[in-house]
């Protein structure tokens, strides 16, 4: 018990030198926290502004285009004697959660730096790779750049057939990952595209081409399978074709040409005529029922990126936070100036 009276005693006594303390020398570190606080806003000007533009998308799940293909196509591909309830069961491979992965591969990366985009400070069209090492051109960026940008192609002749970067590409390249993000909510569905660049109108445009891009690869990726057995259908079905009409006009012209005749042999000739007539006729329906199968399964396979939320143009910076940079170096200022005094009255706090 009396242990337990030592020990609020002693709490106590610490609390009131605390508050003597805070008390006596509250002026001085306000003043120090201030100090340093304006030097951080000062420190702000010297980093250059960012912005974020951000988009949203709503993509097509695998569930949903196989129920609408057997309740709309399904019904009508039936009337025509077509059976597509075997191309509804296949799952995508490409899922939504997957999609930063695209985004942040080096053939984005080197596709995005060759685009232009308008840039409203200077008013003109530039590249993006031309931005970024425009806005690089600061005294900071230059202290903190290595010697080493440039270096030879250790295969200039692409025998390897891989893809080499430079030591300036490659850091550009790493520099487009860290300012485009996408991101995928499980629970909403909700595919959250952001882009963030020197400027507002740049950032803006960055995050539209990103979404053209990501729904061209999405595309090209579901369709590719289809797009070939299409044309491969399409191929066989003009040779079925031509096949068809020859042995058709072969037919009719033997039958002008004897109509008049009964002997036997004019009669096998003409059910050979009939029977690779009927043969051409019965492949070209086939196939015929196989292409209208591929384009519809082509149409399935096609994806859906819904545009939830168009992209803006920021208005308001991003980077740098000139609060945060107050309240940082506030926070610094004042825990320096509590170390100062309390080493400077030692005897005061003992």
């Amino acid at each position: 018990m009396i242990e337990g009276s030592h020990n609020t005693a002693s709490a106590e006594i610490d609390l009131s030198v605390v508050f003597i303390f805070i008390k006596t020398f509250w002026k001085k570190i306000l003043i120090t926290g201030f100090i340093f606080g304006f030097t951080g806003i000062c420190l702000s000007f010297l980093f250059q502004k960012e912005y974020v533009a951000q988009a949203k998308l709503l993509p097509e799940m695998a569930s949903t285009s196989t129920s609408k293909l057997s309740g709309g196509l399904g019904a009508l591909a039936g009337l025509a004697g077509i059976d597509i309830s075997a191309a509804g069961g296949s799952m995508d491979a490409l899922r939504p959660d997957l999609y930063p992965n695209i985004i942040q591969s080096v053939l984005y990366s080197l596709y995005i730096l060759q685009q232009k985009v308008y840039v409203s400070e200077p008013k003109k069209l530039m590249t993006v790779e031309e931005l970024l090492k425009e806005k690089q051109k600061t005294w900071l960026s230059q202290l903190m750049k290595s010697s080493e940008n440039a270096s030879s192609l250790l295969d200039p002749q692409k025998y390897s057939q891989a893809i080499e970067l430079t030591r300036e590409k490659e850091t550009l390249i790493k520099e487009i990952s860290s300012r485009v993000a996408v991101s995928f909510d499980r629970k909403t569905g909700v595919i959250t595209l952001s882009a963030k660049m020197p400027d507002p109108v740049a950032a803006a445009s960055v995050t539209n081409l990103t979404i053209e891009y990501l729904i061209t690869y999405v595309t090209k990726y579901r369709t590719e399978k289809a797009k070939r057995n299409l044309e491969f259908v399409k191929k066989q079905l003009d040779d079925s074709k031509r096949r068809y009409q020859n042995a058709e006009s072969a037919l009719a012209s033997y039958q002008d040409r004897n109509r008049s005749l009964i002997l036997q042999t004019a009669k096998i000739q003409e059910a050979r005529l009939t029977s690779d007539f009927t043969l051409a006729q019965s492949i070209y329906n086939d196939l015929n029922r196989q292409y209208e199968q591929a384009k519809i399964k082509l149409e399935e396979e096609t994806p859906v990126l819904k545009v939830h939320e168009p992209t803006q143009i920021p208005l308001q910076k991003s980077e740098p936070k000139r609060r945060t940079f107050f309240s940082v170096f506030f926070a610094i200022g004042a825990i320096c100036a509590v170390i100062f005094i309390i080493f400077k009255n030692r005897k005061l706090v003992n």
